[in-house]
């Protein structure tokens, strides 16, 4: 969505609270059908959320807010495909009103000119400030801004809904989740569906993502909230048979994956070993599916949490999901 010249990417709605412009990355009339934690909390976390401008005066004025966490609160700032400078690299979001000043490109013929002889795709001249996980709120923009066109954007878009690990816990930065560099890795624009500890694989969820036209291939990681969460081996698969059945209607490719490798207790291990199998028995077949020990496989590649993946682990989902993509998608 288009607001005072910024272009909110993954945003489907600003809604005016006490603290600011919430962002919130579904419409209502799937938000309200959602878990509660969904429907409340994560809907409005800045999950693969971009403000994204191009300058026509100088420097553009951000004003943000954001809520307390246990993360740091920090802005990645992208001019097109082009990470930002030193200077520009970064920026702290404070629980009170913070000023981010973002200057225009520097050297923009420059920058052009790798960006064409090496085909990224986004236009230089767009900045791309890459929100935190957590609850940011928008306070408003100084200097003159215009959103980005469609010729300044790839043209092709990757979606993708999952669990914590989607929304990019433990990747340090939100550019090194695994969504983000699957993207990177594709030359394509990504939207980032994840649900931290509350994707349940409701099927209206189902139902919304085949419902966008906004999207050319999507990704659905199926399991491990719901393993840890209080549902019964036959409500998780009436779950995943109900998602697969509306997923396996769309044309576009679909990728899927279960339980990643993680490094819980015995019981949760054997519990795992019956969720990826549910999966791989609903979705095998109707989408394109890929065991999640596939995909990650080495135990020192898990945080100290036990379940997330750390960095490396990451990167190595996105390595090996993306070859994956990259033989249905060319």
């Amino acid at each position: 969505m288009v607001f005072q010249g910024i272009d909110f990417h993954n945003v489907d709605s600003l809604v005016k609270q006490e603290q600011g412009y919430a962002m919130q990355r579904v419409p209502d009339w799937i938000r309200l059908q959602l878990n509660e934690s969904a429907r409340d909390q994560v809907s409005f976390n800045g999950t693969g959320v971009e403000l994204r401008f191009k300058i026509k005066s100088g420097e553009a004025v951000l004003h943000l807010k954001a809520e307390p966490g246990s993360e740091a609160m920090t802005a990645y700032i992208y001019y097109g495909s082009f990470q930002g400078g030193w200077q520009n690299s970064s920026k702290t979001i404070g629980t009170q009103e913070t000023v981010l000043s973002i200057p225009g490109p520097e050297e923009p013929g420059i920058l052009h000119r790798i960006t064409r002889d090496c085909g990224l795709p986004f236009n230089p001249e767009v900045v791309r400030v890459v929100l935190p996980y957590g609850r940011c709120f928008f306070l408003g923009v100084e200097g003159e801004v215009e959103p980005p066109g469609p010729e300044d954007l790839p043209d092709r878009t990757y979606l993708a809904y999952g669990s914590s690990i989607t929304h990019g816990s433990l990747a340090l930065a939100p550019p090194c989740s695994y969504p983000f560099r699957i993207a990177q890795k594709l030359g394509c624009d990504y939207l980032n569906l994840g649900y931290a500890g509350s994707a349940f694989l409701e099927r209206e969820m189902a139902e919304y993502i085949v419902s966008r036209k906004d999207w050319d291939f999507a990704s659905v990681e199926m399991g491990i909230n719901m393993l840890y969460g209080d549902f019964t081996v036959k409500q998780f698969e009436e779950r995943v048979e109900a998602f697969v059945k509306v997923l396996s209607r769309e044309e576009r490719p679909v990728f899927a994956t279960s339980i990643f490798r993680f490094n819980g207790s015995g019981a949760f291990q054997e519990r795992a070993e019956v969720f990826r199998e549910i999966v791989k028995n609903c979705a095998e077949g109707k989408l394109i599916f890929t065991d999640g020990t596939k995909l990650l496989d080495d135990p020192a590649c898990i945080s100290q949490d036990l379940i997330h993946p750390g960095i490396d682990g990451i990167y190595r989902i996105a390595d090996r999901w993306s070859a994956v993509m990259k033989k249905y998608i060319q």
